[in-house]
């Protein structure tokens, strides 16, 4: 017989689309540790876990979901997730969610530990079993099996657009009440510019040299511990297929930081 009194339950949490109903799936897991509190068990988090090597599991107690992840010092790999300024900088769904439901509404389970050659194993076992809801990558610390939904890569698009305009708007007008009048006199003034006043090809020239520096960076994605090797074309493009932002992947090449403890990123020879 099996004893279960030790197990602790994690409830996979999916959505069926073709009756919106909610589906609950119960599935043991026997974690080695469990912080029921991750905000009040901080420190004991860091020491417990500091220099061990093992898998690790986020539980958002509202929702159900979760996040599975591995990391070859826990305590350092899970201090990234205390930093309030790094959960900003590279924002991901796990990462959001603890920005918003706050650490005291999540369980922090080690599920084991194991030897830092047995990390992409172990990891993928808990990633085929729970199902975790926040992690974006399929298959454990790989590059591999994970691709946008057209749906998804507009969205993108039109977020990074809205945002922009967005931050624009405020600098310029913030504190300002603009008419409707006002707004459409704006925009055949602009329009009417633009007709009157051409841009010089020494002007266009210019723009597509700073989109090129800006955009246009080509960079390579080098996994640590597979040796898997990606190219993409755009920081923009990378960042969105990390789920990062592209400042993030700037940031990475700049100060020549891993992305999440693995990922080594560096801009593409010419």
């Amino acid at each position: 017989a099996v004893d279960i009194t030790n197990l602790i339950i994690i409830k996979v949490t999916k959505f069926n689309s073709s009756n919106n109903n909610l589906i609950s799936n119960a599935t043991l897991v026997s974690p080695v540790k469990t912080y029921k509190n991750s905000e009040v068990l901080k420190s004991q988090v860091l020491n417990d876990n500091n220099n061990k090597s093992g898998i690790y599991c986020w539980t958002n107690y509202l929702n159900g979901k979760t996040y599975v992840g591995s990391g070859i010092n826990l305590a350092k790999r899970l201090t990234s997730y205390y930093n309030r300024n790094e959960l900003n900088r590279n924002p991901r769904p796990i990462t959001e969610s603890l920005l918003k439901y706050g650490y005291h509404n999540f369980t922090l389970d080690i599920l084991e530990y194991c030897s830092e050659d047995k990390l992409i194993e172990r990891e993928q076992f808990y990633l085929n079993i729970l199902v975790p809801e926040y992690n974006i990558l399929k298959y454990a610390n790989s590059l591999l099996g994970f691709k946008h939904s057209k749906e998804t890569i507009e969205k993108l698009k039109q977020r990074v657009i809205s945002s922009e305009h967005k931050e624009l708007l405020s600098l310029v007008h913030k504190g300002k009440v603009v008419s409707q009048e006002t707004k459409n006199k704006l925009a055949s003034a602009t329009t009417n510019y633009k007709k009157d006043n051409p841009l010089t090809p020494e002007a266009l020239a210019n723009i597509k040299a700073k989109t090129i520096a800006r955009e246009g960076v080509s960079v390579s994605v080098l996994n640590n511990k597979t040796k898997e090797l990606k190219e993409f074309t755009t920081q923009t493009e990378a960042g969105q297929f990390l789920g990062i932002t592209r400042q993030a992947i700037h940031n990475a090449i700049k100060r020549g930081t891993l992305v999440n403890e693995m990922y080594h990123i560096t801009k593409k020879q010419k």
